[in-house]
């Protein structure tokens, strides 16, 4: 059965167009990839592909290459079925793809029988320092991150932060978003719910400016302070210098949960199509929606939007628990910029009345579990029954500032329905520190949860999405594929033991299984083990 033959009606989207295309394609413009959808993949990693007999002549070379992947499957990023290669890397770029004359020389041999070789992967969604320690990326296979998530800007300056980046020599290539809550402070906007025409006039001229820095597009984060306070008027004015030059605006959504998230993609639509930028959900999930049913609603809305002419596309991480800070179970009134301490005082009933609800809808205290603090590792539960006082009276007690927990609010046939969408890539929302499993799992809990007759992906299709995908959603021509003259960032995994290690009790756990990871051609990760070449670089919008 081909991969096509198990897509379901609503997702079989098609997925080749031509460059420059049409943004109302799954992935926008300029979309080439074939994603993989559903059932079991083909891909054996020992067997010669049927592909390998129309190879072109065996590549040569007078002078050593700098390095030669042999023996390997590779799955190149496209969506195309995996064949029996070999990879020859001059440089930080690819040069060949195929087989090779055996009286080559190269400075570096990397034996890959019995293995994957891939594009390296892209993380839609990170909160990783990428000069800090990003080990647990290269251990999932992720060369590129994108920071500056949920409003919040990596510096105030992107032209700074990009050539600070790229003075450090990281680790892994790095793009960056324009937050629009540091936009507000940088404006002088701060916490008004009301910033007059000055003010919107003064956040557009710092977006403008980000883009033209190389910002990839605007993230704002809805949920969350300040952004929450933004008007219509606002969310257009902040979109529009990203529209000119068809950039992103990458959304943490108003609202999450199953009775709003309609109205929260409305807006985000909305505001996009004010100004022709292009709409990213981000971290897509459904908070308390159930169901397969329930998960293609989402994306016919998103289908719908995409057939008026919008580009539409998500990320997603593969776990049913969120995590953030305590303050989205807290009242507006009980967030700044209002004071907690007059507030809790005031107010106490009111709080305690919004907390005990809120909680209670998100599936109960049991299902919040401290990520930091003094309670981190135990349920709300748990410590409500420890303490012998009621779960609000806890929460009421630690304030809105009070720490991060996992919420577990998600249904996992949701995420299963939301992995397949052809125009969905992966990101891990998380960093070396964090107290979730996804920052050092996602990647590899894809492919050894979600893969084959486990879910709804083929191999194929994971790294499809995991790659070129995500590539095409940023508008990265030169990376997210095994081509000739591509970047070389290049995996090379066991997918028999590429599997998330990382848990809830123990969240950061390396993945194992990835043999080999190279950043621009430069080695940063040999036998399961960093190597610091320090090969990657800042990225800049197109």
């Amino acid at each position: 059965m081909t991969w096509t033959a198990c897509l379901s009606p609503l997702l079989a989207v098609a997925l080749t167009v031509a460059c420059g295309g049409d943004p109302s394609s799954p992935l926008g413009a300029g979309s080439t990839a074939t994603a993989s959808a559903a059932g079991s993949s083909d891909v054996d990693a020992g067997a010669p592909s049927a592909a390998a007999s129309a190879e072109a002549p065996p590549f040569t070379s007078a002078g050593a290459v700098s390095v030669w992947i042999k023996g390997g499957t590779v799955v190149d990023g496209t969506g195309a079925p995996g064949r029996r290669a070999d990879v020859i890397v001059q440089g930080d770029k690819v040069v060949h793809v195929g087989p090779v004359d055996p009286a080559v020389r190269a400075e570096r041999t990397i034996d890959a029988t019995g293995k994957i070789v891939a594009p390296g992967f892209i993380d839609m969604h990170a909160h990783s320092d990428p000069l800090g320690n990003v080990d647990h990326l290269l251990a999932q296979g992720v060369t590129t991150i994108i920071v500056g998530q949920d409003g919040k800007s990596p510096e105030a300056r992107i032209a700074s932060y990009l050539n600070g980046v790229d003075d450090k020599d990281p680790r892994v290539n790095v793009g960056a978003l324009v937050g629009h809550a540091s936009v507000r402070k940088d404006a002088g906007v701060g916490s008004k719910k009301k910033p007059s025409k000055k003010d919107l006039t003064a956040m557009a001229k710092l977006v403008r400016r980000a883009m033209n820095d190389g910002a990839f597009g605007l993230s704002t984060g809805l949920e969350y302070d300040p952004g929450g306070f933004a008007t219509p008027e606002e969310l257009a004015a902040v979109a529009e210098p990203v529209g000119e030059v068809n950039g992103l605006v990458m959304s943490h959504l108003r609202s999450e949960d199953d009775d709003k998230i309609e109205d929260a993609l409305d807006e985000l639509f909305a505001q996009c199509e004010a100004h022709k930028a292009r709409a990213h959900f981000g971290h897509m999930k459904i908070v308390l929606g159930k169901g397969e049913a329930r998960g293609k609603q989402i994306l016919a809305k998103m289908d719908a939007a995409r057939a008026r002419g919008l580009s539409v596309t998500g990320d997603v991480y593969p776990y049913t628990a969120s995590y953030t800070t305590l303050a989205i179970l807290f009242p507006e009134f009980a967030r700044p910029p209002n004071g907690y301490k007059k507030a809790k005082k005031s107010r106490y009933e009111d709080l305690t009345t919004h907390l005990r609800e809120r909680v209670t809808a998100r599936n109960g205290p049991e299902a919040t579990l401290f990520g930091t603090g003094k309670h981190a590792g135990k349920t709300l539960k748990q410590v409500s029954d420890a303490l012998g006082k009621p779960f609000e009276a806890v929460l009421a007690d630690l304030g809105p500032g009070g720490g991060s927990a996992a919420y577990f609010v998600m249904d996992e046939e949701v995420l299963k329905t939301f992995l397949a969408a052809p125009f969905v890539s992966f990101g891990t929302d998380g960093s070396a520190t964090s107290s979730h499993p996804r920052g050092y799992g996602s990647f590899a809990r894809v492919f050894a949860s979600y893969v084959g007759e486990k879910g709804p992906l083929t191999l194929e299709g994971a790294v499809n999405k995991a790659s070129l995908v995500a590539a095409e959603t940023l508008g990265l021509k030169d990376r997210g594929s095994l081509a000739v003259g591509r970047f070389a960032d290049v995996i090379v995994f066991d997918p028999k033991t590429f599997k998330d290690q990382a848990s809830y009790e123990r969240p950061q756990r390396k993945a194992t299984g990835m043999s080999t990871v190279l950043v621009n051609g430069v080695l940063e990760w040999d036998g399961a083990q960093p190597v610091k070449g320090r090969g990657g670089r800042a990225l800049r919008r197109p």
